[in-house]
C-alpha cells in the first residue's frame, strides 16, 4: 500500500472509529516534577509529575501503528535504543485498512501501548482516550515547535482541534505540491515553476494551446481535491481553513471566498486544463500517465517522489503551490500523530521517545523514508535530487508556518463527500455553490451542529 493509500484509507474509516470509541472525559493537567519522579500517576489521564529523565532501570514499552510505517517506525526504534538502551521499545502493527477501527478498542483495553497512533485526534480526546501532554510539552520546550504542527497536537477537551492542551508528536509529515515537466514547461517557453496564480494560469493557458494536458489527475480517487484546495488556501486563507477542518463552532466551507476556489476548478475542468477522463482515472494511473509525458503538472505530494524520481530522472521538478501574497501554504499532515493513552503505565519514557521524534537523527530518519520531518532545524538531506527539491519545499513551507490540514479530514464523512461533489463539479453536474453547501450539510450533520 502507498502512502496516498494509507492516508486515503485511514480517513475513510474515522466514521467507524469514532463510532466504536468509549465516552469519557478527560481531566486537565499542571505541574511538572523534578528528575527521578518515577511516574506515580501512570494510567491516569491527568498526571500533576512528570520526568523528563528515564534513568538505566529496564523500560518496556509498546508502540501500536499501522502496518504500513513498519520501516519508519523500526528506524526510529533503533535509533531511540541506542540513546536509551534500557528502554526496549515492542513495536505492535494492524493492516493499515483496519487500524483507525481497531484503535479505540485498544486505546481503551486494560493492557494498551505506551504509544499510538492518533487518527481522530478530538473525538479520542473527547473520550478520555490520551494522556494530556501539557507538562511534558514544558518540560521538552515543544511549544517552540512550529505553530502549524503545533496545531495539528492540540485539542480542546470538547473535541474541537487546532486548540487547547496538546496530545501528540508527529513522526513526520506529508507535504503537498505541483510535480511538473521540465522538458514539456520549456517547450511552452516557461523557464521555471510558476510562482503565482496568474503564472500558473499562464502555463495552463499555454498546455492548452499546445495540445497539452495542463493538469492530470486520478479523481475516481478524489484527486482533484488536492489541486481545489491549492485554491481554497489561497481564497479562503489558512486560518479561516483550519478553523473549518478542525471544528471550530460557527465555522463554514459554503461562503463567497471557497466558492471563488471552486468556479476556479469548474472552469478549468471546462477549459480542458483538467484530463477530461478525469473521473475515470485513478490517482496511481495518473501518476503513471503524468511520467511517461502526458501532462505539465501533477498535483500530489512526498508520497510520489520516490517513484516519479526513478521513472522521469531529471525531467521531473517539484514546487510549492503559487500564493497570491507571496506565503507559502500547502496541505502537511502528520505520518504517524503519537499519542500516550491515558492507561499507559510508562508515560516518562512514552514522552522521551515522542520528543526524540523531533531530534536530527529522527528527521534524517523520516526523510529517508519519504517523509518531512518533524520539528524544526538543519534541513535532513534527500534521496536524490527530486527529494531534496521537495525536503526544500517543505522546510520553506515551515519557514512561513503555512502548513495546513486535508479538507478531507474535517469530518468523519467529509472525504466521500468532497469525492462524489468535486467528481459532480468537474463534469459540471453541480454548481459551487451547491457542492459547499451540500459538504457544508455533511460537516455539521458529522459534528452534531
Amino acid at each position: 500500500m502507498t502512502q496516498n493509500e494509507f492516508r486515503t484509507s485511514r480517513r475513510r474509516l474515522l466514521t467507524i472509529a469514532v463510532a466504536a470509541t468509549a465516552a469519557f472525559t478527560s481531566g486537565a493537567l499542571t505541574a511538572c516534577s523534578p528528575p527521578g519522579s518515577d511516574g506515580a500517576n501512570a494510567g491516569s489521564s491527568s498526571p500533576t509529575t512528570v520526568s523528563t529523565e528515564i534513568g538505566s532501570v529496564p523500560i518496556s514499552l509498546t508502540l501500536y501503528d499501522g502496518a504500513g510505517l513498519k520501516a519508519i517506525d523500526d528506524a526510529l526504534i533503533a535509533a531511540f535504543r541506542k540513546k536509551h538502551p534500557n528502554v526496549t521499545i515492542t513495536a505492535r502493527f494492524d493492516p493499515d485498512n483496519v487500524q483507525s477501527v481497531n484503535a479505540p478498542r485498544v486505546l481503551s483495553s486494560d493492557s494498551p501501548p505506551d504509544i499510538a497512533r492518533i487518527g481522530a485526534l478530538g473525538e479520542t480526546v473527547k473520550s478520555g482516550l490520551l494522556t494530556d501532554l501539557t507538562p511534558w510539552a514544558s518540560a521538552y520546550q515543544w511549544e517552540k515547535l512550529p505553530a502549524g504542527q503545533l496545531a495539528q497536537y492540540k485539542s480542546t477537551p470538547d473535541g474541537v482541534r487546532g486548540a487547547g492542551a496538546q496530545y501528540t508528536v508527529a513522526s513526520g509529515f506529508t507535504v503537498t505540491g505541483f510535480y511538473y515537466n521540465k522538458e514539456l514547461l520549456s517547450r511552452l517557453g516557461l523557464s521555471q515553476a510558476p510562482k503565482t496564480p496568474e503564472e500558473f494560469e499562464t502555463a495552463l493557458e499555454k498546455a492548452k494551446a499546445a495540445n497539452l494536458t495542463g493538469i492530470i489527475a486520478g479523481n475516481q480517487n478524489g484527486q482533484v481535491a488536492t489541486s481545489f484546495q491549492f485554491a481554497l488556501n489561497r481564497t479562503v486563507g489558512q486560518d479561516k481553513l483550519n478553523s473549518w477542518i478542525f471544528g471550530q463552532p460557527g465555522a463554514s466551507i459554503a461562503t463567497p471566498d471557497a466558492t471563488s476556489a471552486a468556479k476556479t476548478i469548474s472552469e478549468w475542468a471546462a477549459k480542458g486544463y483538467i484530463n477530461r477522463d478525469t473521473n475515470g482515472t485513478q490517482a496511481s494511473d495518473a501518476m503513471g500517465r503524468f511520467a511517461r509525458g502526458e501532462a505539465l503538472f501533477f498535483a500530489s505530494g512526498n508520497w510520489d517522489s520516490a517513484a516519479l524520481q526513478k521513472q522521469m530522472g531529471e525531467n521531473v521538478g517539484f514546487a510549492l503551490p503559487p500564493a497570491a501574497d507571496g506565503k507559502a501554504v500547502a496541505m502537511s499532515d502528520p505520518s504517524s500523530n503519537f499519542g500516550i493513552p491515558a492507561k499507559s503505565k510508562n508515560k516518562d519514557a512514552a514522552a522521551a521517545f515522542l520528543n526524540f521524534l523531533t531530534s536530527p537523527e529522527a528527521r534524517q530518519i523520516a526523510v529517508d523514508n519519504g517523509f518531512a520531518p518533524s520539528g524544526s532545524g538543519e534541513q535532513p538531506t534527500g534521496n536524490g535530487a527530486l527529494s531534496t527539491q521537495v525536503q526544500k519545499a517543505f522546510a520553506d513551507l515551515v519557514l512561513a508556518d503555512g502548513q495546513v490540514q486535508y479538507i478531507q479530514n474535517a469530518s468523519n464523512g467529509a472525504n466521500a463527500a468532497w469525492t462524489a461533489q468535486i467528481q459532480l463539479l468537474v463534469d459540471g453536474r453541480t454548481t459551487p455553490e451547491d457542492m459547499l453547501k451540500t459538504v457544508q450539510t455533511q460537516y455539521e450533520q458529522d459534528l452534531g451542529k
